[in-house]
């Protein structure tokens, strides 16, 4: 299960991680259970879901990533920190200095800019939920479904601009 939770108190009987960033606005939203196996291709036969999106372009977001056994990843970095718990399964996140095994209810955090790569044995998966402070995706005032899909006279009110509420 997971949550974006704007106010109110949070109870649980089980194992959990509470990610607070200050001065953002989410969107409440409840999810789960997590699907087997990942909507999305992502690297190195791994998988992805967006379980909660940002909500405008650059938001914050939450995924589950899917990694098979004997999966190798690649070393890569990501431009903000990456925060998460690994919920089925084991492996080992691999850094330049370290390798951190990896069993359920483990949380982890990537620092900005740092080395990784996530290692699964021939017969164990790894899934783990991380959660992004940022991205470089989502819906903007202008380019969004609403607003794309609302047609005038065989156009696109994205492309009428007379007619577009001004943010």
């Amino acid at each position: 299960m997971y949550a974006c939770v704007t106010e109110g108190e949070i109870r649980c009987t089980g194992q959990a991680i509470i990610i607070e960033r200050l001065d953002y606005r989410g969107i409440f939203s409840l999810g789960g259970a997590v699907e087997p196996r990942g909507r999305l291709c992502y690297i190195d036969g791994c998988t992805d879901s967006l379980l909660i999106p940002p909500v405008k372009y650059g938001d914050a977001c939450l995924n589950a990533l899917f990694f098979p056994p004997q999966t190798n990843q690649t070393p890569h970095t990501h431009p903000s920190v990456r925060i998460g718990m690994v919920i089925r399964g084991q492996g080992v996140c691999a850094t330049p200095d370290h390798q951190v095994p990896l069993v359920v209810g483990d949380i982890f955090v990537i620092p900005t800019d740092t080395i990784h790569s996530f290692h699964t044995d021939a017969t164990d998966e790894l899934v783990v939920i991380a959660y992004h402070p940022d991205t470089d995706f989502g819906a903007k005032d202008e380019d969004h479904p609403m607003i794309n899909r609302s047609i005038v006279n065989g156009v696109s009110a994205k492309f009428i601009d007379e007619i577009r509420t001004k943010a």
